[in-house]
């Protein structure tokens, strides 16, 4: 069955569990799209037919996102880890090219590092860094979740609230699409998962940091956007972009890449950018 975003398909996991998932294109290497905090397969929405002219790819939907069964389980690095292993594994591919986009970044990098037989190439999208500071603040993390339960109280009564950034990033959608996406993401149960998420993310995070997992020897471009449109992103922005050169400078596959036109939403601002760095490791 199609949607608008592509062929739909469904991932049973050994708990019972389902992920839906989207697809276009035909080829190999596969390319699968992780999504950001609080995001599932719709934010791909203009990266997936550009990357599908030269090969297939796929995105999906964490669980309690979109299409996908809710999880019981806590939803923090390590089962977000597992639960993209299994979606791999019933897609069926021995190996694939991942692009993660924002929190996206750390779970592929996390399973390539357990996984590195199964990994061809990594493109991180503004990824978030586990060595910076801003994501283990304790005020900022205060106030985000205060902030998410005043919106899923709304959302509740009927009140959608849509931030001005998402209103911006939700009009470059084609109609169909942005009606879809807009539909999902003011859900109460959707906007109760991406709570979720930001409550395990700082643990995540700090394991991660502390792990010293090393990345499999294939290539890794990191994009990093230049803009920092808030007066919040403009705080950590530079030290965000540093980290991103870091983690790839000193890899011989290693590329880092500014995003000229966007601040952190790059595959929406910038889909061709992604889709062209994506396709540059499809070869």
């Amino acid at each position: 069955m199609s949607s608008v975003f592509g062929e739909q398909g469904y991932a049973t996991l050994p708990d019972g569990r389902r992920l839906h998932h989207v697809s276009q294109g035909q080829g190999r290497p596969v390319v699968v799209l992780e999504s950001g905090l609080g995001a599932s397969r719709v934010e791909w929405g203009l990266v997936m037919p550009l990357v599908a002219e030269r090969t297939r790819v796929v995105a999906y939907d964490r669980a309690g996102f979109g299409r996908s069964d809710r999880d019981a389980h806590r939803r923090d690095l390590d089962r977000m880890v597992e639960d993209l292993g299994h979606l791999l594994d019933a897609l069926g591919e021995e190996r694939y090219i991942l692009a993660g986009h924002s929190l996206g970044g750390p779970i592929i990098r996390s399973y390539a590092a357990a996984n590195p037989g199964r990994v061809a190439g990594l493109v991180l999208v503004d990824q978030a860094v586990e060595d910076l500071d801003f994501y283990y603040w304790r005020s900022v993390r205060a106030m985000t979740m205060a902030m998410q339960s005043v919106v899923i109280g709304l959302a509740r009564l009927g009140v959608k609230v849509v931030p001005a950034e998402l209103r911006r990033v939700l009009a470059l959608f084609p109609r169909e699409m942005r009606q879809e996406a807009l539909a999902e993401m003011t859900s109460v149960a959707e906007l109760r998962t991406t709570r979720a998420e930001y409550a395990a993310l700082a643990g995540g995070l700090a394991r991660l940091r502390d792990s010293g997992a090393a990345l499999p020897p294939v290539p890794v471009t990191a994009i990093s956007g230049a803009l920092s449109p808030s007066k919040v992103e403009r705080r950590f922005r530079p030290a965000l972009v540093a980290a991103h050169r870091k983690l790839v400078e000193d890899r011989p596959l290693g590329r880092h890449v500014l995003a000229e036109r966007s601040g952190h939403m790059v595959p929406q601002d910038e889909p061709g950018l992604v889709a062209e760095e994506i396709l540059k490791l499809v070869g």
